[in-house]
């Protein structure tokens, strides 16, 4: 009899030991991030993508860092992976005749030592949509650390003119997709979320760019577990605080806010440049307003204003833009502090 609580205890230590160690204890203990580096995302299309922006701003020769390498360089442990209208990878069942391993099972090996991928099944420019879903749900059943979905630049073409000169765009998936891609990621057998873009001058309807969506963002905003809040323009991060007290009392409480941080400018224009003919547009975000955004983006993660942080500037990673190694010391020096939530 002395000797039974000594089993006991064995026992338990056994099974907790082998509890820990199970799926969904691991599951559990991600879905509980400890340090603002669990919250960083880097938001990335295909090697080179953005070409054509950086060229028309003088940054010539191309890119050829991949999204898991940018991951790996920055320090940041999660990845929404983005697509372009010229480098969709095909659809898995295009490629199964011929290939061994699809382009898509591809780029989801390379991102296995990532702890959370989100896949777009609506790209740059609105490209996507529902038939990206299936491809999506059969990869998260293969691939854990595929988290959800991302639907990028939501409100889309067609635009049109309202007598007012108010443009007008459209969802670029219906009320009725949404809540069918919802059906369809019920079937990977765990939680899927489904995060979007939001642009400032999507919900702030006094911003000079003001672009409305019918139907109404307002109204779609309940079919997603987070909302990235974007500002196209450099200069409009001076309005980052009022912007984000206008987007929390728009957004149903459900629905969380995560903060897009830009490295490129795509659409600021570079004083320096104005008469060099070659120039079309873009540049680096400058470094006070890195410091601005992301000053602001930790205090309002510490406070769970903001639930992450999402970095945009893959292919400036290796292109010489001063704000991608700003970036990456700020990951070092904030990275491991603690969330207390």
């Amino acid at each position: 009899m002395a000797t039974l609580p000594c089993r006991i205890k064995a026992t338990l230590t056994l099974l907790l030991g082998l509890l820990s160690l199970s799926p969904l204890m691991a599951d559990a203990q991600q879905a509980v991030p400890a340090t603002v580096r669990d919250r960083l995302w880097l938001f990335a299309v295909p090697a080179d993508g953005p070409r054509l922006f950086y060229e028309g701003a003088g940054y010539r020769g191309g890119s050829r860092i991949t999204p898991a390498e940018g991951a790996f360089w920055l320090g940041v442990p999660n990845l929404m992976f983005i697509t372009q209208p010229w480098n969709q990878p095909p659809a898995m069942s295009r490629e199964k005749a011929w290939k061994t391993v699809t382009t898509k099972e591809q780029y989801a090996i390379s991102f296995e030592p990532l702890k959370r991928v989100q896949w777009a099944a609506v790209g740059s420019g609105g490209l996507g949509g529902l038939g990206e879903v299936p491809d999506i749900v059969t990869l998260a059943k293969s691939y854990p650390n595929l988290s959800g979905i991302y639907l990028d630049d939501f409100v889309t073409r067609p635009y049109t003119k309202r007598a007012d000169g108010t443009t007008v765009g459209t969802p670029a998936m219906t009320e009725t997709q949404l809540k069918s891609m919802r059906d369809q990621l019920g079937k990977v057998g765990r939680p899927m979320e489904v995060w979007t873009t939001i642009y400032t001058q999507e919900f702030d309807r006094k911003h000079p760019d003001f672009k409305d969506c019918v139907p109404p963002l307002a109204d779609q905003m309940k079919h997603f577990d987070v909302v990235v809040l974007w500002t196209a323009k450099s200069a409009d991060l001076r309005d980052l605080e009022k912007n984000l007290a206008l987007l929390e009392s728009l957004k149903p409480k459900t629905c969380r806010i995560a903060l897009g941080i830009y490295l490129w400018g795509y659409w600021d224009k570079d004083p320096a440049k104005a008469d060099d003919k070659a120039y079309v547009m873009g540049q680096p975000v400058p470094l006070d307003l890195m410091e601005h955004q992301c000053s602001l983006g930790l205090k309002w993660l510490k406070e769970g204003r903001v639930s992450d942080l999402v970095i945009l500037g893959l292919a400036g990673i290796d292109q010489g833009i001063p704000s991608a190694p700003w970036m990456r010391d700020w990951i070092k020096k904030h990275g491991e502090e603690g969330l207390n939530r």
